[in-house]
């Protein structure tokens, strides 16, 4: 048994020398079977690319020995100022070294370091869930926040994702919310963070696809955060170029769009405003929350609150006339103003407002000024009979 411990204590001792001479070393467990003996190093380029398949640049390679310990050396970490890059481990069968695996936080096959010239970095994971299990410990600091991050992004997703992976048309909506809280939640556990690198990678791990229209304001958060910390950090203008091309976010103004109405005229979106709140609402005939939305929410609203200074005002992503009029009849939406360009997917007004994705509606006041956005079912109406009793 001492002679057990002693030995164990000497491997301890020589795998720690080991790694005080690499920049980057660590130790992966390789009990599967099927993972690939290597780590590759990966830069990721920019942000769009970052924790996206395929896109960022392996920049060097180190063998994974008996032990599962790896070491990697300075010959190709030439950069003067610190950098993130990617440890990942592949399959034997995956051809592309590159590839990353986003499906679910817990099973991703890549771990994020904060490197910093002349600084040593030590990783250690299990392969079967290399991001959950990733333990970043050595001179770089960062690297415990990222630590940190992974665990309570592992949590989050539990808490909001779990109970919405089965899901249909009919809770859409509230999956869709369930999305936004723990996107939310991820971005906001690194605010006080001050690495720009730390809160880039909250935000492409709030969407890993890259798609943000849902959580435009999340977006630019992370930019107004960024800018602050570092100005002319190379990622901070790509976060700031991302948001500018996103929808229109609270205290933002709808434009004054040239709305084809339902009965063939064409009107001023202004004119349309409601005395004190408009919910601009955008749906389609063919669209099952939608019409559950109108049926439910909507006719409910207008008809406590339309003489009060309430205004709806639905446009359709639809391309039928009569089938966009007959759903208006039949939902009982026919109370409030509608208008569409009839042209299916393809439209100018969502265009201008940087949208594709319905359902989603914006709240309006009496100038076209957003007080809120993206609100549904009892959420939607008690947001409006709160805002109702105070104005």
């Amino acid at each position: 048994m001492l002679f057990k411990y002693i030995f164990s204590l000497l491997t301890l001792l020589v795998f720690s020398l080991g790694c005080s001479q690499h920049p980057i070393s660590g130790h992966i467990d390789t009990k599967k079977q099927s993972i690939h003996n290597k780590v590759y190093l990966i830069d990721p380029l920019n942000f769009r690319s970052f924790v996206s398949s395929f896109e960022g640049k392996v920049i060097d390679s180190a063998s994974i020995d008996a032990s599962g310990n790896f070491y990697f050396n300075n010959d190709k970490l030439s950069e003067p100022e610190p950098k993130i890059y990617l440890l990942v481990i592949q399959e034997k069968q995956e051809k592309y070294p590159n590839k990353l695996l986003n499906e679910h936080p817990d099973s991703a096959n890549y771990i994020p370091i904060i490197y910093i010239p002349g600084k040593h970095i030590i990783v250690h994971g299990d392969a079967v869930q290399l991001t959950k299990s990733a333990v970043i410990s050595g001179d770089i600091s960062e690297n415990e926040q990222i630590t940190k991050l992974i665990s309570t992004r592992s949590s989050l997703f539990k808490k909001y994702m779990n109970e919405h992976k089965n899901h249909d048309e009919e809770n859409l909506l509230e999956q869709e919310k369930a999305i936004y809280n723990y996107q939310n939640e991820l971005i906001n556990v690194v605010s006080q963070s001050k690495e720009p690198y730390i809160h880039a990678l909250a935000l492409r791990w709030a969407s890993p696809n890259g798609d943000y229209e849902r959580i435009p304001e999340l977006v630019k958060q992370t930019c107004v955060k960024m800018r602050d910390l570092s100005p002319g950090h190379p990622w901070t203008a790509q976060v700031c170029q991302q948001s500018a091309r996103l929808p229109l976010t609270i205290s933002d103004t709808l434009p004054n769009f040239e709305m084809p109405m339902l009965n063939g005229e064409n009107k001023p979106l202004y004119s349309l405003l409601g005395s004190k709140i408009t919910i601009v609402d955008l749906w389609a005939s063919w669209c099952a929350p939608c019409r559950k939305e109108n049926r439910a929410t909507l006719v409910p609203l207008w008809d406590a609150y339309h003489a009060s200074g309430l205004e709806i005002v639905g446009y359709a992503l639809d391309s039928s006339h009569k089938g966009w009029e007959n759903a208006i009849i039949k939902d009982g939406s026919d109370r409030w103003k509608h208008a569409s360009h009839l042209e299916g997917d393809v439209s100018p007004f969502l265009d201008k407002i940087h949208i594709s994705t319905i359902p989603a509606n914006y709240i309006t006041d009496s100038k076209g000024v957003i007080l809120a956005k993206n609100l549904h079912g009892d959420e939607l109406f008690q947001w409006v009979q709160d805002y109702m009793k105070k104005n």
